[in-house]
């Protein structure tokens, strides 16, 4: 498959957030997190979900939103091996290493309005921000470039539903202090 790009619109229905867009061959997908009622646990799922994707799911995390600290990912029936590395404070200093089935991947931020870039072998999908839409917080632009495929998609399509503050700059400099005070305490979701 080659280059393409698509923009990524955001869905708000009731207590359903999230985006969905036409992704290029593969077809009309969507990503969704579903708004705890008041006085509820939030939810801190994140579900993928289109025909010619694999199904996908983010759960976890710390805080109370699904969470890259802590949170964890499946991806067809498969749980993703995630490493959360934290080096420093620095750009470049701060990425997830993801494998799924012997296809590693590097997910980092890339900028400050939640910019992002899964890389895998031959494979770049960028996530940036597209055009304002009002009562949110905007679309989101997709880049694929490389021979990408519906796994590949999914697991970076699902990742812009997940708190990803640990990758940033301000998460680092917020998480470094509480992580020594309290440790590094997570809640690992539900099956």
């Amino acid at each position: 498959m080659g280059d393409f790009e698509f923009e990524f619109e955001p869905l708000r229905e009731d207590r359903v957030r999230g985006y969905r867009g036409v992704a290029g061959p593969f077809g009309s997908v969507e990503v969704t997190r579903v708004l705890g009622a008041p006085g509820q646990t939030p939810s801190r799922q994140v579900i993928l979900d289109g025909a010619h994707f694999p199904e996908a799911m983010f759960s976890g995390g710390a805080g109370v939103l699904p969470s890259l600290d802590g949170g964890w990912l499946r991806v067809d029936g498969t749980v993703v091996d995630m490493d959360l590395k934290i080096k420093g404070i620095r750009k470049g200093s701060r990425w997830l290493e993801l494998t799924l089935r012997d296809r590693p991947y590097a997910y980092t931020v890339t900028g400050s309005s939640g910019d992002a870039r899964l890389s895998g072998d031959g494979v770049t999908i960028t996530t940036t921000r597209g055009r304002p839409v009002p009562m949110t917080s905007g679309s989101r632009m997709v880049k694929v470039e490389g021979d990408a495929d519906t796994t590949d998609l999914a697991i970076a399509l699902v990742l812009e539903k997940v708190d990803r503050s640990a990758l940033s700059l301000s998460g680092a400099l917020f998480a470094a202090p509480m992580n020594v005070l309290f440790g590094r305490s997570r809640d690992e979701g539900m099956a």
